[in-house]
């Protein structure tokens, strides 16, 4: 049996196995299994709108434009990944490159017309038949502020500050 199936058996049995988180046993495979249907998901949708899952997070992050190194940081890509993600954008007419305001060095990356009607047919998909639809509202509200606490007060960065 391959470990991350055992990790997804036990994440939705709700056995415990978990002897990493402390007080709360549990939890990571949780948040594995919720992080793998998430992925799935969403691969699912860039799949729809004609776009590989690289692509299409490139465009759900392009809400505004933005520098090429400030992309990869979004995507957690390496700048020649995001190089190449870019590239093929840009030869379909989803995005266009120009100079970064304030650094003539750097590249900016925007969503073209064509792009800017492509992310929202990809928001629409990943709103239908959601992994998280079992949540309501407030629940997801709630789920996305305790997420948001765990991550700023274990983030390193925030640390050396």
């Amino acid at each position: 049996m391959d470990t991350r199936d055992r990790g997804r058996r036990t994440a939705v049995s709700g056995d415990s196995g978990d002897s990493g988180e402390g007080s709360l046993p549990g939890l990571t495979p949780l948040l594995y299994e919720a992080t793998a249907r998430l992925d799935a998901h969403f691969a699912a949708c860039a799949t729809a709108v004609g776009l590989t899952a690289a692509q299409a997070n490139a465009v759900y992050e392009l809400a505004e434009p933005v520098g090429m190194r400030e992309l990869g940081r979004r995507m957690c890509c390496e700048p020649p990944n995001v190089t190449f993600v870019v590239d093929r954008l840009e030869e379909r007419g989803l995005v266009v490159r120009g100079p970064l305001p304030g650094d003539r060095r750097a590249k900016q990356v925007a969503l073209t017309a064509d792009g800017l009607a492509l992310r929202a047919e990809l928001l629409a998909k990943l709103a239908e038949d959601p992994p998280l639809r079992g949540l309501g509202d407030a629940d997801r509200r709630t789920l996305r502020t305790l997420l948001a606490r765990a991550l700023a007060e274990s983030d390193p960065a925030s640390a050396d500050a």
